[in-house]
């Protein structure tokens, strides 16, 4: 099914290549290709639609945010993060040039990640994904209260909003209330989610509230004995982490 995805959106890319536009004469059709192609999980598609474009418009915005979030998820975040760079250079209200940035630099770099997200919610305090992001950056720095503080805004727009309720869960199992970070987490295993991040997280907030067995029944349905053990073992070195 991917493959004939794949040979479909080629083909659509040959037809946009030769000029052709949405009906509504706005975007060039090939920013929807892109976009069928990312969703699709064919980036490589993607970055030879954009491509062709920017050869002819190097200044379209569009384009290079299409192309940084395909190299993201390539995992060339170098490539990426010139893509984004590009585009806030063109277009400095690029919010989510920004917030592409942010993404990038949260393992490396949480300090520089967290002044660009606040720049983009200070353009649009609504902006859930800003928020959610702004939380993990300031979780990554040990400042914890903070974080929570940008969850719980993330949520009050979004109160469905699954990734901000497991990332509140585990922050608060990682600054002291690990039964209310276990509770929380819990509520959103029994939603329906069920991802490995969900699963792990649980099972963080289970060990550092002193219910290892019931995180290790989380994690053995992914890990082997010897691996569960491993884990237990470090979610528990946790417990001497400090609380912000």
């Amino acid at each position: 099914m991917r493959f004939l995805m794949f040979i479909a959106i080629v083909a659509l890319a040959g037809c946009a290549g030769k000029g052709s536009t949405d009906s509504a004469g706005g975007e060039p059709s090939t920013i929807k290709i892109a976009d069928v192609a990312l969703a699709s999980g064919t980036p490589t598609v993607a970055l030879h639609v954009t491509d062709a474009l920017l050869a002819s418009d190097p200044r379209n915005t569009e384009a290079l945010l299409r192309q940084g979030r395909a190299y993201v998820m390539l995992g060339n975040t170098a490539a990426a993060e010139t893509a984004y760079r590009r585009a806030l250079a063109i277009d400095d209200r690029s919010d989510e040039a920004r917030l592409g940035l942010a993404k990038i630099w949260l393992a490396s770099s949480p300090v520089q990640a967290e002044k660009v997200l606040l720049e983009v919610v200070a353009h649009d305090a609504h902006n859930t994904a800003a928020l959610n992001n702004l939380g993990v950056s300031r979780d990554l720095q040990g400042r914890h209260s903070e974080a929570q503080e940008a969850y719980r805004q993330a949520l009050q727009v979004r109160p469905d909003m699954t990734s901000a309720q497991e990332n509140l869960g585990l922050s608060l199992a990682l600054s002291g209330k690990p039964k209310e970070g276990a509770e929380m987490l819990d509520q959103v295993a029994r939603g329906g989610v069920n991802d490995r991040k969900a699963r792990d997280d649980l099972a963080v907030a289970l060990t550092l509230s002193g219910r290892s067995g019931e995180a290790g029944q989380v994690l053995q349905e992914e890990l082997s004995a010897p691996d569960v053990t491993k884990a237990l073992a470090g979610y528990r070195a946790l417990q001497g982490a400090p609380a912000q």
